[in-house]
């Protein structure tokens, strides 16, 4: 092999400065024995252990085994993991069988092959597994496709948290959230169903806080949202943004409603713990406008009451009409900009709004399904007008009370 080697003391800051040039350059660490790095011409620079090996020849031969790449893997993680190599290599260990194991082991790119096909999409991608495989797409393209050779024991967990809080700055502390979860599922997934032995690097990092979102429809803005509601051409998709707002359920479960889940007569719809997030059997009273809606509606379909306009299955996709409601939205209230409003905010409306007329929370959780107080309890902050009515009682009693 023609290179150059030169030998020092493995530091950070010596290794930044190796230029690379238009030939392999090798560089011997000189305080630990057989730990090398290797610089490219394009720039890469991997750590190696070079073993000179009995037995191949008159005067025997060199072994390079690959440790990892710099600045992934630290000095001191090369200079620890060049011992524990060589460590087992004067066990008696095999190089070879150590090499071939290692050309055998999962990359990120298999892990993410694997998770895509078994958790994310399935064999039937008309009816994937997960409804939100697609943005487990968008993350895995964006910040975690770029690893995708990296063999999977190369991801450690100070790795895995620089990429956490690369994605943090770049991107934002929830987006990086989202990628840590989806990579800890990936890993946990490998290690139950295929074996992967070792720890799960993602599972010791702490999510970013994440402040939660507060938008929803005040009250000063309902005429302006009916109206927009009213304005769009697909009042298929207005009659399902319709009942969202007026029965508090999820728009998932609103696209999926079907026929046999409604009783029109007791004005009930009741989702199946299967089609439900808490995996509940979850009843909902449906209130007049709705039920209006849905005896209007009598009819479109054998089982959806929102059938798929051109293909079998409920409604899907609504973008491009909930984008039109929301530019209608701007320009009924003047306002200079589309606001950032989600079809989910339409839920945090419909709570907020029974928050404010004095339900309780524990009501107001029970028809959104919550199945603990925690998650209700974000919409205590908007129960004023019970607590002002309260304070003013309290503090009338003082006043009648005089001087003890």
């Amino acid at each position: 092999m023609n290179t150059t080697e030169t030998a020092f003391s493995f530091t950070k800051t010596a290794l930044d400065g190796i230029k690379p040039t238009d030939k392999r350059a090798w560089f011997r660490d000189s305080k630990t024995l057989g730990l090398s790095i290797c610089v490219t011409p394009a720039g890469s620079k991997t750590f190696y252990v070079i073993r000179r090996v009995a037995g191949m020849g008159r005067k025997g031969n060199n072994e390079f085994i690959r440790l990892g790449v710099f600045p992934d893997m630290t000095v001191e993680q090369a200079r620890v993991g060049a011992r524990l190599k060589l460590k087992s290599l004067n066990a008696g260990e095999s190089v070879r069988a150590a090499a071939t194991a290692r050309k055998e082991e999962l990359t990120v790119g298999d892990l993410w092959g694997v998770w895509r096909e078994e958790r994310a999409v399935g064999p039937t991608p008309d009816r994937p597994i997960k409804r939100s495989w697609r943005k487990d797409q968008r993350l895995y393209d964006c910040h975690l496709k770029d690893r995708a050779k990296r063999r999977v024991s190369e991801i450690t967990s100070t790795l895995a948290g620089k990429i956490f809080r690369d994605v943090t700055v770049v991107s934002g502390p929830v987006e990086a959230n989202h990628v840590k979860r989806l990579a800890r599922a990936m890993w946990n997934h490998a290690i139950k169903h295929h074996g992967l032995d070792l720890r799960n690097p993602w599972s010791t990092l702490k999510d970013n806080h994440e402040v939660r979102r507060e938008e929803w429809i005040k009250p000063s803005q309902m005429p302006a949202l009916f109206k927009a509601i009213d304005s769009v051409g697909n009042q298929d998709v207005a009659d399902m943004v319709r009942l969202c707002l007026f029965t508090g359920a999820r728009s998932g479960n609103v696209k999926a409603m079907r026929w046999d889940q409604l009783d029109l007569d007791t004005a009930i719809w009741t989702i199946p713990s299967s089609h439900h997030k808490n995996k509940l059997i979850h009843t909902i009273p449906v209130p007049p406008p709705a039920l209006e809606i849905l005896r209007q509606r009598v009819g479109v379909s054998r089982d959806w009451v929102f059938p798929a306009p051109t293909k079998a299955g409920h409604i899907g996709e609504i973008r491009k009409t909930w984008h039109a409601m929301l530019k209608a939205f701007a320009a009924e209230l003047a306002l200079p900009e589309i606001p950032d409003l989600h079809i989910h905010d339409l839920r945090h409306t419909t709570a907020s709004w029974l928050v404010g007329q004095g339900v309780s929370l524990p009501m107001v959780g029970k028809l959104l399904g919550h199945t603990t107080t925690v998650t209700t309890a974000r919409y205590a902050h908007l129960a004023t007008d019970p607590v002002r009515e309260a304070l003013e009682k309290i503090t009338a009693a003082m006043g009648r009370s005089g001087p003890v």
